[in-house]
C-alpha cells in the first residue's frame, strides 16, 4: 500500500471536548509511538466498523509520527503533530476525490501505565464543524455525556479538532524526468503543500524562492545539454586520436620502405651486341 508523505494532523490546542492538546502531549507521542507497542488505524469519524465491507472499516494504518514546530504564519510557535499513513486504496480514492480531507487524532493523555500520551487513532472527516466548532458549542452547552464519546477507545482519550484540509500526497508520486524538473517540483510541493497553510504571511517569500527555483532548473537542464555535448565531444576526441594514430602507422610503414634504386637505361632499338644505334630521335 502506498506511504503518504508526512502531514500536520494535529497542532497544540483546543480539542473537540474542551480539553486541550498540550505541547508535551506532541512531543510524547512522537517521542513514544511504535507500530509493535500498539498500532493506530486509520478510520472515518472516529467510527470503527466490524464489517470489512462497511463504509466505515479501516483506511489504512499510522506509519510514522514526528513533532514540528511551525516557523512562520499565524500559529508560528505552535507544535504540530507531523504524521505519515500507510493508505488502502479506498483511501488513496477518497483523497483523489476530495472527500474525508480533515485528519483528527485520538490521544490518550495517559496511556497504559507509562503516564504519557500516545495516538490512539486517526479519523478522517469532511466537516470541521462535526468534530471542532460544532461539537465545542455542544459541550458548553450541554452537561453529562458527549456526543462522541461512544467512538472513543477509552472515556479518557479525546480527539482534535479537525479545523484544517490536507491532500494525501505519495512518495512514489514524484515525477519523472530530468533533475530541473524534479528540482522544481520538489520546491513547488513545500510551498504548495500542507506546509502551506500555516504561511499565509510569506507571499513575498513564497514569489523569490520560486523565481529561484525557476532559475535553479534552468541552471540545472543546461548542466544536462552540457554533459550532454561534453560525453559528444569525448566520443570525437577519442575518433581523432584513433586517426591520428592510423596516419602515425601509415608514415612510419612508408619510412621502412627501400628507398634506393636505379633509373631503367634509355632505350636506343640497337643491337646491343653491334652497339649501333638504329635510332636518333
Amino acid at each position: 500500500m502506498p506511504i503518504s508523505k508526512p502531514f500536520f494532523a494535529a497542532v497544540e490546542g483546543a480539542t473537540c471536548d474542551g480539553r486541550t492538546l498540550e505541547r508535551v502531549h506532541i512531543s510524547q507521542m512522537a517521542k513514544n509511538f511504535n507500530k509493535q507497542v500498539r498500532g493506530a488505524r486509520v478510520n472515518l469519524e472516529h467510527i470503527r466498523g466490524y464489517s470489512p465491507t462497511s463504509d466505515f472499516r479501516a483506511y489504512g494504518d499510522v506509519e510514522e509520527v514526528s513533532e514540528f514546530e511551525i516557523q512562520d504564519g499565524p500559529l508560528k510557535g505552535k507544535l504540530a503533530l507531523q504524521i505519515k499513513i500507510d493508505a488502502t486504496d479506498d483511501m488513496v480514492a477518497l483523497s483523489k476525490k476530495r472527500q474525508k480531507i480533515y485528519p483528527s487524532v485520538e490521544i490518550n493523555p495517559s496511556f497504559a501505565d507509562t503516564g504519557e500520551a500516545y495516538l490512539m487513532g486517526l479519523g478522517m472527516t469532511d466537516d470541521p464543524a462535526s468534530l471542532g466548532v460544532g461539537i465545542l458549542e455542544f459541550n458548553a452547552k450541554c452537561s453529562g455525556k458527549g456526543p462522541l464519546d461512544g467512538r472513543k477507545t477509552s472515556p479518557e482519550c479525546f480527539f482534535t479538532a479537525a479545523d484544517t484540509p490536507i491532500t494525501l500526497e505519495f512518495e512514489d508520486d514524484a515525477p519523472t524526468g530530468d533533475a530541473g524538473k524534479n528540482f522544481f517540483f520538489r520546491i513547488t510541493e513545500l510551498l504548495t503543500g500542507s506546509h502551506q497553510r500555516f504561511s499565509k504571511e510569506n507571499g513575498e517569500l513564497k514569489q523569490a524562492v520560486e523565481l529561484i527555483a525557476k532559475s535553479q532548473r534552468e541552471l540545472l537542464d543546461k548542466t544536462e545539454t552540457f554533459s550532454a555535448l561534453q560525453a559528444q565531444n569525448t566520443e570525437l576526441k577519442g575518433n581523432v586520436e584513433t586517426l591520428n594514430k592510423s596516419l602515425t602507422e601509415l608514415k612510419e610503414q612508408l619510412a621502412g620502405q627501400d628507398g634506393n634504386f636505379s633509373q631503367r637505361p634509355p632505350a636506343s632499338g640497337g643491337n646491343q651486341q653491334s652497339n649501333v644505334v638504329l635510332a636518333d630521335c
